[in-house]
């Protein structure tokens, strides 16, 4: 579009009429620049310049400085329980922050060294406010939140201890398979499947398949009822239990296993005090919904690939509904006989974060 030029009789300085309707430094109309920041957000840069006539440069341009505007205001309520975890994303282990009584994502930290994630409880608001953080066994997790979170009860999620349990099964059974002959092999057909399911999941049929292992690989069935014992622990209601349960379960460790099964007694004895508190929360606490992340990571990253971090952290971000809620203040009985008393209340909703439950 072409705009005149005109002089100012008085200061002899030239300007330009204003066009309310168009957006300056892009020479397009309001009603286009939004439905680039909107659609840039959810399709590839490619596939929105073309659909517009822009050039993808601008898509990107658009694209970038409504992230940086909707970075300036992204600010959630700090948890009472947080989660720390990571999310393997571009080919590179990045932190991510969860409420885990809220079900909520909170952010996205570019690494996971100490310092990056430090320097960011450092700043998160009113961190006095975290009483617990579950976190896997990843020590300088334990480090900044020690140094940050004086306050907070430190629980091992769950979830990475007994993966860890799987994955010494796992050991036994590749360790046995290579010494078979093909005709042996063929009897584990499918051990794998069954192995990974807890002992109340397997049905009766797989049950008889287990029981031909009894004979042939007595050392695949002991380990299999020895990481059943590991799962077992987090059935106790006290930690008094668990303890026990846990010291029962490192003295019967299946006769030629210990090495198998070294790494987890190493975890676990590095980590007890953290695996213990588990069991002393008010509420099971457990990053069990880092699946929904990745699951809304792989959706954002889909359509386009090779996006940078910033940009995959501005998607799931900032178009993934957030979980909001009014806040509920406590009245004095005298407010009601004020003058203000009935007149709508404006106050800001809280945000909790990308609510994970819809994913």
């Amino acid at each position: 579009m072409v705009r005149r030029r005109y002089t100012c009789r008085a200061c002899k300085t030239t300007f330009r009429p204003q066009l309310p309707e168009m957006v300056d430094g892009f020479r397009m109309t309001l009603r286009l620049h939004e439905y680039v920041e909107k659609e840039s957000f959810n399709h590839p840069y490619t596939f929105v310049a073309a659909q517009t006539g822009l050039d993808e440069k601008t898509v990107r341009d658009i694209f970038n400085a409504r992230a940086e505007f909707l970075g300036r205001w992204h600010r959630f309520e700090t948890p009472r329980i947080l989660g720390i975890d990571e999310l393997y994303l571009n080919k590179r282990y990045r932190c991510i922050l969860t409420n885990i009584e809220e079900r909520t994502l909170l952010d996205l930290l570019a690494t996971r060294r100490q310092n990056v994630v430090t320097n960011y409880l450092m700043k998160l608001k009113d961190r006095q406010k975290v009483e617990i953080v579950s976190m896997d066994m990843w020590n300088p997790y334990r480090a900044a939140v020690k140094a940050v979170l004086p306050q907070a009860r430190i629980v091992v999620d769950k979830f990475h201890v007994v993966r860890m349990a799987n994955d010494a099964l796992e050991r036994v059974r590749k360790g046995l398979r290579k010494e078979l002959k093909p005709s042996q092999s063929r009897t584990l057909k499918g051990d794998r499947k069954i192995l990974l399911k807890r002992a109340h999941e397997v049905s009766d049929r797989e049950r008889l398949i287990m029981e031909t292992w009894t004979g042939a690989f007595p050392q695949l069935l002991a380990a299999y009822e020895h990481k059943e014992r590991f799962y077992g622990i987090w059935d106790a209601t006290t930690r008094l239990q668990a303890e026990a349960a846990l010291d029962e379960w490192i003295a019967t460790i299946p006769k030629g296993q210990k090495e198998v099964w070294s790494d987890l007694v190493r975890a676990v004895g590095n980590w007890r005090e953290e695996t213990m508190t588990y069991f002393e929360t008010d509420m099971p606490v457990t990053n069990a919904y880092t699946e929904s992340i990745n699951r809304l990571a792989k959706d954002k990253n889909r359509e386009g690939r090779g996006y940078s971090f910033e940009v995959m952290r501005a998607r799931m971000l900032y178009t993934t509904k957030h979980k909001k809620k009014a806040p509920t203040a406590k009245v004095s009985p005298f407010y009601k006989k004020t003058i203000g008393y009935g007149l709508p209340d404006f106050a800001e909703e809280l945000n909790y974060g990308v609510d994970l439950s819809t994913i």
